[in-house]
């Protein structure tokens, strides 16, 4: 079982829709130094985030994020549950294109796990991560509108989902923020995709981008998957990276909605 792709971006070019914002690729960005994608200014996705973990030689990033208020940031609970004793181990950097510069940093307070969440099975795999300082909201730093419980997805929309990891499975991390158009797999499919693996759940989600495949990819897990500017998934897993047989499995976030305005009250 490769629940490893705990996980991912492979990145595929976007198209522009209404539903979509408006992701522009210079010719130097649209080179095969960035495989099936292209580069993303943070101000087109400005609720994207880093976690960077303390190391002995500096902050490192360690998984996606997504600002949600300006105390806190949504992520995945397998990114967070090792430092539910030592948040201050986190930092999260907002405000950047770049993985590991840039942007303003704040400290980790506190990291909030979904107490039903299995790191045997990834279910309920969602965090919160909190500030102790006000996030400062701007051109470049916005929180992302978290989707509600009725929201309606019809299979094939197109979202988008971004962060910094690796560019193909196995390789190396991308340098800067990328981003890609993938579209929602029906939940039935997803299923069967994954009977042999793993079970897909209500509160999983599944996207995948074709021709060329785009995916996430390792070290994007706890980034954004975005529909009609409403946060939708969490980078949860995979198997592999951009294999079209497996699509990329996501926390459901209107799922737990109620979930993360009860904890947001909380803080």
């Amino acid at each position: 079982m490769k629940l490893s792709h705990i996980f991912f971006i492979i990145l595929g070019v976007l198209s522009c829709t209404t539903s979509l914002p408006t992701l522009v690729m210079s010719a130097e960005e649209s080179s095969a130094r960035i495989v099936n994608g292209f580069a993303v200014d943070i101000s087109q996705v400005p609720y994207q985030a880093s976690l960077r973990v303390r190391t002995i030689t500096g902050w490192s990033h360690s998984c996606g994020a997504v600002v949600i208020s300006t105390r806190a940031l949504a992520t995945a609970a397998h990114c967070g549950v090792n430092f539910l004793n030592q948040p201050s181990s986190l930092v999260a950097a907002v405000g950047t294109s770049q993985r590991s510069s840039g942007g303003t940093t704040y400290s980790i307070s506190r990291i909030i796990i979904h107490e039903l969440y299995s790191n045997k099975t990834l279910e309920h795999d969602i965090a919160l991560a909190i500030t102790t300082q006000s996030i400062v909201f701007g051109l470049n730093v916005a929180p992302v509108t978290i989707a509600p419980l009725g929201i309606t997805l019809p299979n094939n929309a197109e979202a988008i989902v971004t962060g910094f990891g690796a560019t193909a499975y196995g390789s190396t991390a991308s340098s800067v923020l990328l981003a890609a158009q993938v579209k929602i797999v029906d939940q039935t499919s997803c299923v069967r995709s994954y009977l042999r693996i793993t079970a897909i759940t209500s509160g999983m989600i599944c996207a995948i981008g074709t021709n060329p495949s785009r995916d996430a990819c390792q070290g994007d897990s706890g980034g954004p998957l975005v529909y009609n500017n409403n946060l939708i998934g969490i980078v949860s897993f995979g198997e592999g990276c951009a294999d079209a047989n497996y699509p990329g499995v996501y926390t459901r976030v209107s799922a737990y909605e109620s979930w993360i305005y009860q904890k947001l009250t909380g803080i």
